[in-house]
């Protein structure tokens, strides 16, 4: 590929073309600027300083042009520049330090992009610092406590598990509250649950699922954008009901190549204090004479009277411990460098954790390779790949009998084999036995991960723009558990049993957008984009168990009894149209309206399509000429955003649908069906709409940035799971559209840039939130009055 790039690149006139270069550096250290972003304004054509703050932009057509460069925490700055034949434009840049920068550039639904004085949603960016990455085991932990808003739930302790994101509270019962999530433009899997079809695992240890989100990473992590409901995340249509979170990864950029290694090492320590367990013995006995306990809940029902004195105090947790010291330790490299029309960026990296479990373990090699090439002057590609393969082991926990915490948690208040082997007797578990047996249980997970990316932007006209933006991300997972026999004496676990559960996920994503800018009148500039976009996610997976397993043999061959097989095929689809027109005034008054229209194959038959209306106001206030001009308040920005969005039902939720089921005719096995889901043909998506109103604000030569938002969020057509009479022959209950749920809250940023200096800085950022998460209604019952509430 990069020898075909190559040659393509070879045929731009280099007699014709000229060259734009120069070197950005910082307003108050004259240090140079790294990583900042340049552009020419109105063409694809742009560049990244180096870690001198240089750049150069070749195979520029003669003529006029403005350039920008831009820097997260830097004031943007412009300037017009002269390309002659074969001649060299110098555009230099000093760029002063800004707490809030209003000229952050930010993706588009479909690929595209534009600054943050444009949109008038709030959008969140973070770029992750060389110190925050280091200081993050994995990227779940670089969006935690960043952005308000946005609350990072750890499920457990267990490594390799996957965190819960919810971006201002919950809007759904029945579907995932997890946001969508957006790798260079194409959709990424980061189902959580345990599901067939929309969970990250097909096997329950008890509540912790391996992370899909962690599978990135965080080392190539370029920014996060995150859209945080309906009003900024209309354009991503039926997807975007509860927030987006776009990651855009590193890129190359000219010059030297530029390597950079990091090895990390620590240990993980459990240094919770668990609580003992208490019980006390009852005056009564049973009736083989034995001593019962007398608890609480007994005591108040009058069942037993306590014994006095007879308080047993025992923590399973201490005197049989389960918990070690764990390790980390993570090694990898990359290297980024190229030419003026090509770069490249490459990445490996190896992670190994053992948690605080001598079971719960998490391996994970990766590798990334994104190259970039400008095939013309009004042309340009970037590739992306990345590939993982992760090894998970999950131990028993959480909410499960065999759990380890659990267990030592709800277990007995004296050990039942005092002084004798660890491994005999129960010693206060719940389970039976010490979680050192329960250990036999080897649950799994391997997971071989391919995701594939294009984005190309071609400029035939000044005013035509056409992005075309396409990939896939694929997921091979293998999820097994094997038992072996007469290791863990539960329920029917001692027979031992195999369950064998692989699965492909493939989403592949696609968009092609057409945008015509004009400038009608003096000061007032139009764009008019339409696009139309394509998502489609195939899950192709099987189910096996087995048991009476054969001692010695790990595999379903070796399984004598209970025999179970279940296949799953589900094939989802999205078909979207998008018209947006954007109107801006002068350069600083912005005002854009959009229309999705999606069609979903979730949709039930008689619904059809829906459309998702949008429009956004931002205003640059303090560009005009009536704003006061003082060193106390230097900038202010008023914004505000309407806009609608929505969640798919999931698969065959909208279909009648049956499974196969075995019948005796005349003494004689027969195939013979059952209904297998009742559907409902008038199944809608959820929908959400939300209004957003706030202002940016700085202070003190933008050394204080002040960011505030308030946002009404409200969704209906919640999908409810109805009961149906048992008389009809279906299923227990069928999905219909009749709850309603609102979100309502403010969002505040303050940041200071306290100290600025050559070799030393040091940036406050304080952030926080409020939700009103409600659940108005969950519909009306037989008799028109609305379902009351539980409490």
């Amino acid at each position: 590929m990069a020898v075909l790039l190559t040659s393509i690149v070879s045929t731009v006139r280099a007699q014709d073309a000229g060259t734009i270069s120069g070197r950005v550096i910082d307003a108050a250290s004259n240090a140079p600027v790294a990583s900042a972003q340049i552009q020419v304004v109105g063409t694809t054509r742009g560049a990244v300083t180096g870690d001198d703050g240089r750049y150069r932009i070749a195979a520029m057509r003669p003529g006029q042009y403005q350039v920008r460069a831009l820097r997260l925490g830097y004031q943007a700055s412009s300037q017009t520049v002269d390309v002659t034949s074969g001649g060299t434009a110098e555009a230099n840049f000093t760029l002063a330090a800004a707490a809030i920068s209003l000229e952050q550039v930010v993706t588009t639904a479909t690929g595209e992009q534009e600054r943050k004085r444009e949109i008038g949603s709030a959008v969140s960016t973070l770029q992750p610092q060389a110190e925050q990455i280091a200081s993050a085991q994995n990227v779940s932990q670089l969006l935690s406590g960043k952005v308000p808003g946005v609350d990072v739930q750890q499920a457990g302790g267990t490594v390799g598990t996957a965190s819960r994101i919810r971006i201002r509270g919950a809007a759904s019962i029945s579907l995932t509250n997890e946001p969508l999530i957006v790798i260079d433009g194409i959709r990424f899997n980061n189902n959580v649950g345990n599901s067939g079809t929309t969970g990250s695992t097909t096997i329950g240890v008890g509540g912790q699922v391996p992370s899909r989100l962690n599978d990135i990473n965080p080392e190539d992590v370029e920014t996060f954008e995150v859209l945080k409901g309906p009003a900024a995340a209309a354009q991503y249509g039926t997807a975007a009901a509860n927030g987006v979170i776009q990651i855009t990864t590193k890129r190359g950029r000219s010059g030297r190549p530029r390597w950079t290694t990091f090895v990390e090492g620590g240990t993980i320590r459990d240094v919770t204090d668990y609580p003992a367990n208490y019980l006390r013995v009852a005056n009564e006995r049973n009736a083989n004479g034995s001593r019962r306990a007398c608890t609480l809940d007994s005591q108040t029902r009058a069942l037993c009277t306590p014994n006095p004195d007879s308080l047993l105090i025992f923590n399973p947790l201490v005197s049989y411990s389960p918990f070690i010291n764990g390790h980390r330790g993570a090694y990898g490299a990359s290297v980024a460098g190229g030419s003026d029309q090509i770069t490249y960026y490459v990445s490996g990296n190896f992670d190994r954790e053992q948690g605080v479990f001598e079971i719960s373990q998490d391996q994970r090699a990766s590798g990334r390779a994104n190259l970039s090439a400008q095939l013309r002057d009004n042309w340009n590609v970037q590739l992306g790949t990345s590939y993982l393969a992760a090894h998970t082991r999950l131990p028993q926990n959480d909410n499960n009998v065999l759990g380890i915490v659990s267990s030592g948690l709800l277990g007995n208040a004296f050990d039942d084999n005092p002084g004798g082997p660890p491994d005999v007797g129960a010693h206060g578990y719940l389970s039976g036995q010490v979680p050192q047996a329960i250990y036999a249980i080897n649950t799994h997970q391997d997971v071989n991960r391919f995701e594939n990316s294009l984005n190309t932007s071609y400029q035939p006209l000044s005013w035509l723009t056409a992005t075309v933006v396409a990939g896939l991300d694929y997921l091979n997972r293998y999820d097994n558990e094997v038992v072996p026999p007469n290791k863990v004496f539960f329920g029917s676990l001692p027979d031992g049993q195999r369950t064998s559960n692989p699965y492909s996920i493939y989403n592949y994503s696609a968009n092609a957008t057409l945008s015509a800018a004009f400038a009608p009148f003096s000061g007032i500039k139009s764009t008019t984009k339409v696009s139309g976009l394509f998502n489609k996610e195939l899950i192709r997976g099987t189910q096996a168990f087995g048991a009476k397993l054969l001692s010695g043999t790990t595999s379903l061959s070796g399984t004598t009894a209970r025999f179970a097989v279940s296949e799953t095929n589900t094939d989802n689809k999205t078909a979207s149209r998008l018209i947006r027109e954007d109107l801006s005034f002068r350069d600083r008054v912005f005002l854009s309206g959009a229309v999705r229209n999606d069609k979903n194959s979730a949709f039930g038959q008689n619904f059809g399509s829906i459309n998702y209306p949008s429009v956004t106001l931002s205003w640059v206030v303090n560009e005009e000429s009536f704003f006061p001009k003082t060193n106390f308040f230097n900038s202010l920005r008023l914004r505000a955003a309407n806009g609608r969005s929505g969640q798919k039902p999931n698969f065959r939720d909208a279909i009648t649908f049956f499974n196969a089921q075995t019948v005796t005719v005349s003494g004689t096995d027969q195939a013979g069906i059952v209904v297998g889901g009742t559907g409902n043909p008038n199944l809608r998506p959820e929908r959400s709409r939300e209004t957003e109103i706030g202002f940016d604000a700085g202070f003190f030569g933008e050394r204080i940035g002040l960011e505030m938002t308030h946002y009404n969020k409200r969704t209906d057509d919640l999908l409810i799971a109805v009961p149906l009479p048992p008389s009809l022959g279906l299923t227990t209950t069928q999905f219909q559209n009749l709850g309603t749920v609102s979100n309502t809250g403010n969002e505040y940023v303050v940041t200071a840039k306290v100290l600025d200096l050559d070799r030393a800085g040091f940036d406050l950022t304080f952030a926080g939130s409020t939700n009103n998460n409600v659940l108005i209604s969950l519909g009306k019952l037989s008799t028109g009055a609305p379902v009351p509430p539980i409490i």
